[in-house]
C-alpha cells in the first residue's frame, strides 16, 4: 500500500481554541477533510487568542492524537515556544506539504517561509492569506504589516510558495501585491455535518437577531445597532463573540444605551464552537454588516442550520435574495439594513418558514459541491 504523504499546518490557534474565530475553524476543517488522503500533522500554540492561560488539559510540547486519532497535534507552550522549536518540529515532521495560515505571525508564517527561503524546508509551502491582503484588513495596524510586505517582496517569497486564495477577491488582492505569483484557488471548507431543519415560532411584529464575531471595527457591530435604532418593531438582538477593542465597545455601550425600549440588546460573551449552532437556532435571522470577510464561517454556519442572514457585500456570499437566503446590503446604504429588519419583522410563520427552509437549503447545496475536496487535492499535489 503506498505511504499517505505528509501534510504540516502551522496556525497561531487550534481547536479547542475558537476565539480567534475563522481562522481556528478553517485549519480544523481542513485537517478533517483531509485525513483520509494525508498524514496532517497540526502545529500550533498552546492558549488560545488573547488569552494567557493555556488550554485545560493539553499537554504541551508533544505530539499527540487526543483531538483526533488521524491528527497529530502539537501544541507548543506559548511562554516559551522558540524560532528553534519552530524548526526542530518541522523537521521532525518532515513533511511534503507545509500549509501556513494568514500572513503575519513572526512564529508560525514569517520563520516558516524564512526556512523555506533558505533552503531548510524541502516540502511544498503553500500560504494561505484568509483576507490578510484584503485592502479592508490592510488598514487595521497597517504600520505592523508593511515591513513583513516589503521583507517578503525583498526575498521574492512568491517564487517559493504557491498562495491559496479561497476567492476569486483574495486571487486579485494576492496578485496586487505579488504579481505573477502562483495562485491556486479553492473554497473555503466549511463545517459538513448538516442536521435537519428546525423552525422556530415566528410572530409578526417582533424578530430575534444573532451577532456573532469578535468585538472589533471590521465586524460592525455599532453600524448594526445604529440600523437597529430606527426600526419600530419589537427586536431582539443577541451578541456573542470576545472584546478586543475596549474603546470601540464602550461607544457601542453608549449607544445601546440610547436605543429606544423595543430594542432590546444581551450580551452574552464568548461561545465555544459546539455551542453556537443551538443558540444560532434559538434566533430568527443572523446579522453580520462585516467591512470584509475572507469566507465568514459564522455567517455559513447560520445558514447550515437555516437561518437566513443579514450581511454586507463585502463577503463572498452574495446575491442571497436570489436564493432567499438572505440579504447582501452595500454599506453606504445604512437604511437598507434598517428596512430588511423591519421586513423580517413583519414576517409571519410561513414567511419565516419560507426563507429558514430556503436558507438551510442553501447550506446544503453548498456543501454538496464535489470540487469542495477536488479542488484541495490539487493544492496539495
Amino acid at each position: 500500500m503506498n505511504k499517505k504523504p505528509k501534510l504540516l499546518i502551522l496556525v497561531d490557534w487550534f481547536a479547542p481554541g475558537y476565539k480567534a474565530g475563522g481562522p481556528i475553524q478553517s485549519s480544523v476543517n481542513l485537517a478533517i477533510a483531509l485525513k483520509n488522503d494525508f498524514e496532517v500533522f497540526v502545529l500550533t500554540a498552546d492558549t488560545d487568542h488573547g488569552e494567557t492561560l493555556p488550554y485545560p488539559g493539553i499537554v504541551p510540547n508533544k505530539w499527540t492524537n487526543d483531538f483526533d486519532s488521524q491528527i497529530s497535534v502539537y501544541y507548543a507552550r506559548k511562554a516559551t515556544l522558540s524560532a528553534g522549536q519552530i524548526k526542530r518540529e518541522m523537521l521532525a515532521v518532515n513533511a511534503d506539504f507545509v500549509y501556513l495560515n494568514h500572513m503575519w505571525s513572526p512564529m508560525f508564517v514569517v520563520y516558516p517561509l524564512w526556512l523555506k527561503y533558505v533552503g531548510v524546508i524541502k516540502g511544498k509551502v503553500i500560504v494561505c492569506p484568509r483576507g490578510a491582503l484584503y485592502d479592508s484588513a490592510l488598514s487595521v495596524k497597517l504600520y505592523k504589516k508593511k515591513p513583513f510586505l516589503l521583507v517578503f517582496k525583498l526575498l521574492q517569497i512568491s517564487k517559493k510558495v504557491t498562495f491559496h486564495a479561497t476567492n476569486d477577491r483574495e486571487k486579485t488582492a494576492i496578485l496586487k501585491y505579488f504579481p505573477g505569483a502562483r495562485v491556486l484557488t479553492a473554497d473555503n471548507l466549511p463545517k459538513t455535518l448538516q442536521k435537519e431543519w428546525v423552525p422556530i415560532s415566528k410572530e409578526s411584529g417582533s424578530v430575534k437577531c444573532i451577532f456573532i464575531a469578535r468585538i472589533v471595527p471590521i465586524k460592525n457591530i455599532y453600524y448594526l445597532l445604529d440600523a437597529l435604532s430606527r426600526v419600530k418593531c419589537k427586536v431582539e438582538l443577541s451578541i456573542v463573540g470576545p472584546i478586543e477593542d475596549q474603546n470601540y465597545w464602550n461607544s457601542c455601550l453608549q449607544l445601546i444605551s440610547q436605543l429606544p425600549a423595543n430594542i432590546q440588546v444581551k450580551y452574552k460573551g464568548s461561545i465555544e464552537n459546539a455551542l453556537l449552532a443551538d443558540i444560532v437556532n434559538t434566533h430568527h435571522i443572523f446579522a453580520l454588516p462585516t467591512t470584509g470577510e475572507n469566507f465568514g464561517h459564522s455567517i455559513f454556519e447560520a445558514l447550515l442550520v437555516g437561518r437566513p442572514v443579514l450581511i454586507s457585500d463585502q463577503t463572498p456570499w452574495l446575491n442571497l435574495p436570489d436564493d432567499k437566503a438572505g440579504w447582501d446590503l452595500p454599506l453606504n446604504a445604512p437604511e437598507k439594513f434598517t428596512a430588511v429588519i423591519e421586513e423580517v419583522c413583519a414576517w409571519d410563520q410561513a414567511a419565516f418558514d419560507e426563507w429558514s427552509h430556503s436558507a438551510w437549503n442553501y447550506a446544503r447545496k453548498f456543501i454538496s459541491k464535489p470540487s469542495l475536496k477536488t479542488d484541495y487535492l490539487e493544492l496539495f499535489s
